[in-house]
């Protein structure tokens, strides 16, 4: 069994405000000393000369490409590559630039992996309500948060969501069978890891306009299986968007005080 990490960088990523003092080679620095076992495969896309010239220089990659085809784009290339090479077996963990980990967030994905199709050890703050941040659709219909299921593994509270960022792990057998789901992103212009995670694990449409599109995509894979994406309660990794970051986060990883 191969353990397949698949990184994407950009100097053109979406405008968010991120945390002070987090660089994305201080996330990839953190991301090679917790996965240190791993292979790295490296998707450098719209990086700037200076950025590739310290990519190259300092860190060494399984496999390494340069391209300009955007985010979505560039998710594509990186699935295609695993595509060409990956066993059933194998653990694959899409990742972005601007993530921390924790140390046992690499045991937490593969024991996740035994109980649902996708593992994210993000637990995004947009399932919750109450937090005072940007919500959820599927979480504005409920009291608390979106509709779930709760497991109780060896060392983690897993419970089931229905969405998470493009940042996400799951196996080769999973990898070739979701592939034309996936395939979206090779044409798509934004952001679409919330409109393919609700197709995948079986979510209802919701009837707003903004959502309605998804109707003919949905109705196209109507017979596959549904998928269960399996988030790691209290999570094991930060994505470091200042909107969602808590003081709670700040203390657990450990970050420099954020200015107000």
């Amino acid at each position: 069994m191969r353990k397949i990490l698949l990184y994407r960088i950009s100097n053109k990523g979406y405008p968010k405000i991120k945390v002070d003092g987090i660089s994305k080679l201080d996330c990839l620095d953190n991301l090679k000393k917790i996965f240190h076992d791993w292979e790295f495969i490296c998707v450098a896309d719209n990086c700037e000369a200076a950025l590739l010239e310290k990519l190259k220089s300092s860190y060494r990659f399984t496999e390494f490409y340069e391209t300009k085809l955007g985010n979505p784009g560039s998710f594509w290339k990186l699935y295609e590559i695993a595509l060409a090479q990956v066993k059933s077996k194998d653990i694959i963990y899409f990742i972005e630039d601007d993530y921390l980990h924790l140390p046992d967030a690499p045991e937490s994905i593969i024991q996740g992996l035994d109980y649902f199709d996708y593992v994210t050890v993000y637990d995004h703050p947009d399932k919750y309500q109450g937090v005072g941040k940007v919500i959820n659709p599927y979480t504005k219909r409920n009291k608390f948060s979106e509709n779930t299921q709760v497991v109780k593994l060896e060392n983690d509270v897993w419970r089931i969501s229905n969405s998470t960022t493009m940042s996400f792990s799951l196996t080769g057998k999973t990898l070739r069978e979701d592939a034309k789901i996936w395939s979206i992103t090779k044409t798509k212009k934004g952001d679409c890891d919330f409109d393919i995670f609700i197709i995948l694990t079986g979510q209802p449409i919701l009837w707003r306009i903004k959502y309605l599109k998804l109707a003919l995509c949905k109705i196209k894979y109507l017979f596959k299986p549904k998928r269960y994406l399996g988030v790691i309660c209290g999570g094991k990794t930060l994505h470091l968007e200042k909107a969602f970051i808590s003081q709670k986060d700040i203390e657990r990883f450990h970050l420099p005080n954020q200015k107000k």
